[in-house]
């Protein structure tokens, strides 16, 4: 996973032409079958407290693709912390993300009660 953080963050900074002006958070790509919903999934945990404390920036979600590079969602902080209540927050203080990678629910979390959706928060590299 390590390796692939390192990878993510290098696609992340070639995508920008400058560094992150946010945390940064790496997905492996679940297969249906290794997913806790069922679906293709890039599963996320953003601490709770780095949100709070945010009050400028954003959040880098990375989902690695299937075959090569990521998908990248630049997401206000400020939204996290208004949706928080839709959000999967029972374990360990943070946000748990389920972003389903299926082309009909594209960017949806499948594992808050809120079903929030992140696709307007993708950016194309």
């Amino acid at each position: 996973m390590f390796n692939m953080r390192k990878k993510g963050i290098a696609y992340l900074y070639k995508a920008l032409g400058c560094e992150p002006s946010g945390a940064v958070a790496v997905s492996k790509y679940f297969k249906a079958e290794e997913s806790w919903t069922g679906k293709p999934t890039w599963w996320f945990n953003l601490p709770i407290k780095k949100i709070k404390s945010d009050k400028r920036g954003y959040y880098y979600l990375l989902g690695k693709e299937k075959n090569s590079g990521f998908v990248i969602l630049k997401v206000p902080t400020k939204f996290l912390r208004d949706n928080l209540k839709k959000f999967e927050t029972r374990y360990q203080e943070q946000i748990r993300l389920h972003l389903t990678a299926e082309d009909k629910s594209w960017l949806v979390d499948e594992r808050g009660k809120g079903h929030v959706d992140f696709s307007r928060f993708e950016l194309t590299a």
